[in-house]
């Protein structure tokens, strides 16, 4: 009962240096087991090659592991997810420091202050202990369909600026 429970995904694509991102996602959003879809459509979206860019490895590639215990017919294409994980935090824990940063290399620290274009600030969902909240509310609470629908947006917005600040932080990385 203390697992944590993989609900949402979102990916960016780039299929090619200089090509525009292509954004795919995912959001359980009904009391049914969200493991089995969650997998299903994160295998089809970032395929079976290509790096795929995560901020905190061992914390991807733990969930992942999970993942694959729990369902064993994807264990395969969760192994092959997890061989091409390339680790962001790491490379800017080594090569840079701000004193934005504050300290601190989260994603949320990080982000301001070699992105300023982006933030969660003002969101109504900001960090991933708000988001499996959010999620319980939305799928569990008596909700009007307008507040569900607006949980739903917001866990959407959120998962994905996660990994729209990914790509735009190592465009930028590269770019120096």
């Amino acid at each position: 009962p203390y697992d944590p429970m993989p609900f949402q995904w979102s990916v960016h694509v780039q299929r090619k240096r200089g090509a525009d991102l292509e954004h795919y996602e995912f959001l359980a959003d009904s009391k049914d087991d969200p493991r089995p879809l969650f997998a299903k459509t994160l295998c089809q979206a970032v395929g079976p090659k290509g790096s795929i860019v995560v901020y905190n490895k061992a914390f991807e590639s733990g969930r992942l592991s999970e993942l694959a215990r729990w369902l064993p017919q994807h264990a395969g294409m969760i192994t092959g997810i997890q061989s091409r994980l390339w680790d962001l935090l790491a490379v800017v824990r080594a090569n840079v420091y701000h004193p934005a940063f504050a300290g601190s290399y989260s994603l949320k620290s990080v982000l301001p202050a070699l992105v300023p274009d982006l933030s969660y600030e003002g969101m109504l969902v900001s960090e991933g202990g708000e988001a499996g909240l959010a999620w319980e509310r939305m799928i569990r609470g008596n909700l009007d369909p307008n507040k569900r629908s607006g949980l739903r947006a917001a866990l959407l917005a959120y998962c994905k600026l996660d990994t729209l600040a990914m790509a735009r932080l190592l465009a930028i990385l590269a770019a120096t």
